[in-house]
């Protein structure tokens, strides 16, 4: 699906994301979840004493994609996003448990919003990504041909000078 990259404010993955995030709570709400969170990313045994800066200074970054949701800005968030929560990792689903939703019991919705969370924030950074080379390579350059077989070229193969 392609969205237009010029009204990034209507794109319903934005907003489904926007959903998850609502689900956790803030830093001065639940301390200790931002402080285990921390501890899990920075890969500390024990949440670190004061403060969750580095965390926090990269989630605060939902602030200013709410205010100005350009697609620099929600690259950069599912980034991070994907940074914190991503990968099987029990320990941060565990952490995320009774904050996603309290009181739920044994089904793992830590689990599963981590896994929903970077879905969507890597469909989001692909979308709007600075990395315009990608699109660009694929887009108006032949060389992809290079990985079609050989029958299916047949002399329309790009020349290539290592090619034996």
């Amino acid at each position: 699906m392609s969205i237009d990259p010029q009204t990034p404010a209507a794109d319903p993955d934005l907003a489904h994301l926007f959903d998850l995030l609502a689900m956790l709570p803030g830093p001065i709400e639940n301390r200790a979840f931002w402080d285990a969170v921390q501890a899990f990313v920075l890969r500390e045994p024990e949440p670190p004493a004061g403060y969750p800066t580095y965390v926090y200074e990269k989630m605060a970054n939902i602030w200013d994609v709410i205010q100005d949701p350009s697609p620099q800005r929600i690259a950069y968030l599912a980034k991070y996003l994907m940074f914190f929560f991503s990968g099987d990792h029990p320990e941060i689903w565990k952490v995320l448990n009774p904050v996603v939703i309290p009181g739920f019991g044994e089904v793992d919705p830590g689990r599963r919003w981590a896994t929903d969370v970077c879905e969507t924030a890597w469909t989001l950074y692909v979308r709007y990504s600075a990395n315009d080379q990608w699109r660009a390579k694929w887009q108006f350059h032949d060389d992809w041909r290079e990985w079609l077989p050989d029958e299916a070229l047949g002399k329309d193969r790009p020349s290539d000078p290592d090619r034996r």
